[in-house]
């Protein structure tokens, strides 16, 4: 006879700690499900096409033809952030500690355009050039998710948007830094050249759906504020 009540109570419980989760958060600056990368992003070319079987030479041929410099290259924007854009273009160190705000404003819109590239890489789901030959020697890290569009190339063009929002007189630099992280994942063995190019277009269309929301163009300048604080007082 005691079974009902305890069936009873513990719903009672399930049904509280459902009502207890949060919802989940509103998008501060850009909603990827209100995006229709599809429309930006082709798909990759047919693995037996003529441009798949030139890539794959050119994988091969940066693979057995690699420098030194292109191996440092590779390295060195593997692991990249805003604050190594920042800090290269500028020529003085930017840290999480000394720009607080634009550190939580990058974090922000990655949490929230990340979505996006992984949802364009599930749908293609390419596989790597070292994957599609293993006698290929990449001199990175090895990522296990697909390889079309390019994550590195998809968040420097966002980088580099964002940041020429801020700084406008930057805006080459900027440019010129997206495009070494672009070539550093070619020469690294990581991906192919359409992998990038592919990356970058939609970088670039989520940047501009981006810059159009009018709390991001706030966040803008609120980065572009602190980052010439900062500038000032080094310089002093």
């Amino acid at each position: 006879m005691r079974r009902p009540p305890l069936i009873l109570a513990a719903l009672l419980l399930a049904t509280t700690a459902l009502a207890a989760d949060p919802a989940p958060a509103a998008p501060v600056y850009f909603n990827t499900a209100g995006f229709d990368w599809q429309a930006v992003v082709p798909a990759p070319p047919a693995h037996d096409s003529l441009t798949a079987q030139a890539e794959r030479e050119v994988a091969t041929m940066l693979d057995h033809r690699r420098t030194a410099d292109q191996v440092a290259l590779a390295r060195h924007y593997e692991k990249y952030d805003g604050f190594m854009f920042l800090t290269e273009v500028l020529g003085c160190p930017c840290t999480a500690e000394t720009l607080p705000r634009t550190g939580a404003i990058m974090r922000q819109v990655w949490t929230e355009c990340r979505p996006t590239i992984d949802a364009a890489k599930a749908a293609w789901n390419r596989p790597r050039p070292y994957i599609d030959n293993p006698a290929l020697n990449p001199v990175v890290e090895k990522p296990n998710n697909a390889s079309y569009p390019s994550g590195h190339a998809y968040g420097s063009a966002l980088l580099a948007a964002i940041f020429t929002a801020a700084l406008p007189e930057h805006a080459a630099d900027w440019q010129k830094e997206a495009q070494l992280v672009r070539w550093s994942r070619l020469f690294g063995g990581a991906h192919y050249p359409s992998d990038v190019v592919s990356g970058q277009l939609l970088g670039e269309a989520v940047a501009r759906e981006l810059l159009k929301s009018p709390k991001m163009q706030q966040a803008v300048e609120e980065m572009r504020a602190e980052i010439r604080t900062c500038l000032l007082k080094k310089a002093a």
